[in-house]
């Protein structure tokens, strides 16, 4: 716990010595169910216009915990998250510190969802877990899709991406590493 802490007084200074205002660090008498991940595979992708430093989520282990505990999405990021098969996908913002965007691509490559997801309040010491993940709200993929990709929040408003609007991020190569 303490090493948490520091990790999150460290990054809060880094912040604001950037100019930026630390993120606010989870309460004390709140629950957070996830450590940040780190060390998940990288790949720099070139897709809406923009080349991104994509952070990979090719397991359900890396899926379940996505961006759950992180405290900052860099510009220019994103997380990809590649699924075995086509289904209709539905994220929520368990245990996120932070807004970010959602894009739900299907198995030809098109956009089927665009989402501005915010954080919500994370669970409270005393709120079982079934009431703290019945009240977050979902995003849903509004058909099967094979990739999610999550974005820094406004990147939906700047980019301007549609629905059925193809997005090519080299997804075979992709689909070849997902378990």
């Amino acid at each position: 716990m303490r090493t948490a802490a520091l990790l999150l007084a460290s990054t809060a200074a880094l912040l604001c010595a950037a100019g930026d205002p630390p993120p606010a660090p989870p309460k004390q008498d709140t629950i957070l169910h996830c450590t940040a991940q780190t060390g998940l595979p990288r790949e720099k992708l070139r897709f809406l216009g923009e080349e991104w430093d994509c952070e990979l989520c090719l397991d359900d282990s890396s899926r379940r915990t996505g961006m759950g505990a992180r405290t900052e999405f860099p510009p220019s990021t994103a997380m990809i998250f590649v699924h075995p098969k086509p289904q209709l996908l539905s994220f929520w913002m368990k245990d996120c510190l932070i807004d970010l965007d959602i894009v739900f691509v299907d198995a030809d490559g098109k956009i089927c969802a665009l989402h501005e997801a915010r954080k919500e309040p994370l669970r409270a010491k005393g709120e079982s877990l079934d009431k703290y993940e019945a009240r977050l709200k979902r995003y849903g993929s509004n058909r099967r899709a094979k990739y999610a990709v999550e974005l820094p929040a406004g990147s939906i408003a700047r980019l301007k991406p549609a629905l059925g609007q193809p997005l090519d991020a080299g997804w075979a190569k992709l689909d070849a590493r997902a378990k």
